[in-house]
């Protein structure tokens, strides 16, 4: 049951949980806090962001490097992600039904509309991106396939969270609440009006909530046969995608892309 279980970072664990490995879980933190576009990242970083022990940084670091996971670089004393890391990536990628499907038509999205289109799902309280594809507009955010997007602020995210079952809903809710008590009631405003359009036109918005100069519509998916649910967000600078155009062109054109994925999924 979802109240019995520990809920840390939008991950749930039973308590007492005797097939839950702690070290396995220590190391994969360590790969996730490496950020794209940063660099080699040193071990006292690592244990700022996943707060664990130095000591214990400094062991999971070297396991990692051995196992071939992570790259040392002597000259800077730091880490970073090795190719083998992508090959765990790829995998799901090359698996992934709703991205298979979701290619064709994102592309033919793109340039009809003329803006990039993204296609994310969830990693704990963030959305990753696992297939982009880019307008004409130069307007639009460049944002490539990997990239993280807060979920509570963001259009994808606010789609996303609303295609969940209510107790899931609730559950990461209530986390980000913990994790940004000063700015959830506004969050929490932001998003129960995304809720309402969600749930009246199929699409949400977020119009600079996230970054001040971006206004972008999303909506979201769900494969029935798996239960999966994948989301997809579109939108560019403020000062040329006015929120007329995402609400009147943009955004049920996105609908139709994610009801033309699920009568797919429906088929299959």
């Amino acid at each position: 049951m979802l109240e019995e279980e520990t809920f840390v970072e939008g991950i749930s664990v039973p308590d007492n949980n005797r097939h839950f490995v702690t070290s396995l879980a220590r190391g994969l933190e360590i790969l996730q806090a490496f950020r794209p576009g940063e660099g080699p990242v040193g071990n006292n970083e690592l244990a700022k962001r996943t707060m664990l022990p130095r000591s214990t940084v400094s062991r999971l670091t070297s396991t990692l490097m051995q196992l071939g996971y992570l790259t040392y670089r002597k000259s800077l004393g730091k880490y970073e992600p090795s190719p083998a890391v992508l090959s765990l990536g790829y995998t799901f990628l090359a698996n992934n039904k709703l991205r298979l499907l979701s290619r064709p038509l994102m592309r033919d999205f793109a340039r009809q509309v003329g803006l990039g289109v993204a296609m994310a799902t969830r990693v704990r309280l963030n959305m990753v991106y696992v297939e982009t594809a880019r307008g004409g507009d130069e307007s639009t955010l460049r944002l490539e396939t990997g990239s993280y997007l807060p979920i509570a602020t963001t259009a994808v995210g606010r789609a996303f969270l609303c295609k969940l079952a209510e107790s899931e809903r609730a559950l990461l809710l209530d986390h980000v609440r913990k994790k940004h008590l000063e700015d959830w009631p506004e969050i929490k405003k932001g998003f129960e009006s995304a809720q309402k359009d969600f749930a009246d036109f199929g699409y949400c918005l977020s119009m600079g909530e996230w970054q001040s100069v971006f206004h972008a519509v999303g909506t979201a998916t769900r494969d029935n046969s798996s239960g999966d649910v994948a989301a997809y967000n579109c939108g560019g600078s403020s000062y040329l995608v006015t929120e007329a155009r995402l609400r009147e062109d943009v955004g049920p054109r996105l609908v139709g892309l994610a009801r033309s994925i699920e009568v797919i999924c429906g088929v299959d």
